[in-house]
């Protein structure tokens, strides 16, 4: 009932201006070039009045409204003693988001609610205790000058979690694992700016955030850099869809400013029909531990052989410490979906997580099978 009921909010929150198509991951940087707005449009006339005190609604800007709703069932088998396993099942709904973009000229902004459940010191809006409650994924202002260069400042999406994870385009069936291991944020609080290459052969970008991500106030004077860049060495030929990418941030997190420094390199497949990557990133820093080195190797592949059928595949290899032995952690998800119509699709997941023997005694409940039945509805 509080999933049902957080839907009809959101539905009721955007009906007035109509559904509109809606991408996996939808970034500020990778938004295209706009038709500026016409110039028949006046500017509000305020001469010997007071202007609203909220000017929202009042400039006559294009609004898209969007919804993104995931739902699933999952059955998971933890091992609990050697040779025994217990096991667990639940309904759940792990995303929901309702997004606002205005766009009038070059100015461009976008809003975005999240629901999670239970409230933390990230949700912006609820109250404490086990719930669903709504919060800030994304709320941010920017300019787009031409279709080269894009910069927003607010609560952005940051660079490459964003990258991996519109490649990877299956969120419904899994998290990046560089999101998940929490060695980066897809969004915090901050700033970005983007150049595209000409001939589409990339892009190159850098954001300056807190460095504690959008669920976490900033807990240090810090901040983070985040450079990366895309390029695609054949954009007009057979090739085009690959893509060679790769990025850098230095940052520091939690109160005794500990270093944590990212170093991400990709080589991504961003085709229609396939779409596959592989990655490495070395992080110095992870958990409030600027001393604990990690390596996180990711690969994956999606495959849409005809219309509306989706495979997909993903592994990954997280060394949580590489001045330690056996603090590993390898999980593999292989999944089978189907597009009924094009906002709406249905999967059906299993994933293995193995960790050896120090990260099983570290991670309570991380040796499991799980099965999840998982939709996904996008407007």
């Amino acid at each position: 009932m509080r999933s049902f009921a957080l839907t009809t909010s959101f539905a009721v929150m955007f009906a007035a201006a109509g559904p509109a198509a809606a991408q996996e991951v939808a970034a500020p940087a990778a938004a295209s070039a706009r038709t500026p707005a016409p110039a028949s449009v006046p500017a509000p006339d305020l001469e010997g009045i007071a202007a609203p005190p909220t000017a929202a609604g009042t400039t006559g800007l294009k609004v898209t409204p969007g919804l993104e709703l995931f739902a699933q069932y999952a059955v998971r088998w933890t091992a609990t003693e050697p040779g025994q396993r217990a096991w667990f099942h639940l309904f759940e709904v792990p995303r929901v988001h309702g997004a606002i973009t205005g766009e009038f000229g070059p100015a461009v902004g976008r809003v975005v609610i999240e629901g999670v459940r239970s409230a933390s010191e990230g949700a912006l809006i609820g109250v404490a205790g086990d719930s669903i409650v709504l919060r800030l994924r994304e709320a941010w202002a920017g300019v787009r000058y031409s279709s080269w260069f894009v910069f927003s400042a607010g609560v952005v999406p940051t660079l490459t979690v964003p990258e991996l994870e519109g490649t990877w385009r299956l969120r419904v069936v899994g998290p990046a694992p560089i999101e998940q291991t929490g060695m980066l944020s897809p969004a915090d609080l901050g700033a970005t700016a983007r150049v595209n290459l000409p001939r589409k052969y990339g892009f190159v970008a850098v954001g300056a955030y807190n460095g504690e991500g959008y669920t976490n106030r900033e807990l240090n004077r810090g901040k983070n850099i985040e450079i990366a860049a895309s390029v695609h060495p054949a954009p007009g030929g057979a090739a085009r869809p690959l893509a060679i990418f790769g990025s850098y941030v230095v940052g520091s997190s939690g109160t005794g400013l500990s270093r944590a420094d990212r170093l991400t390199g990709s080589v991504l497949w961003q085709g229609i029909r396939v779409r596959a990557g592989a990655s490495v990133t070395h992080a110095w820093g992870l958990a409030d531990d600027g001393a604990r080195r990690s390596l996180l190797v990711d690969g994956f592949v999606r495959l849409e052989p005809v219309d509306r059928l989706i495979f997909g595949v993903r592994g990954a290899y997280w060394n949580r410490d590489l001045g330690g032995a056996g603090d590993t952690v390898a999980t593999v998800t292989g999944s089978i979906g189907y597009r009924v119509v094009q906002p709406l699709e249905g999967h059906v997941a299993v994933t293995r997580q193995a960790p050896g023997e120090v990260a099983r005694a570290a991670l309570p409940g991380s040796d499991f099978w799980e099965l999840r039945l998982a939709s996904r509805v996008v407007f």
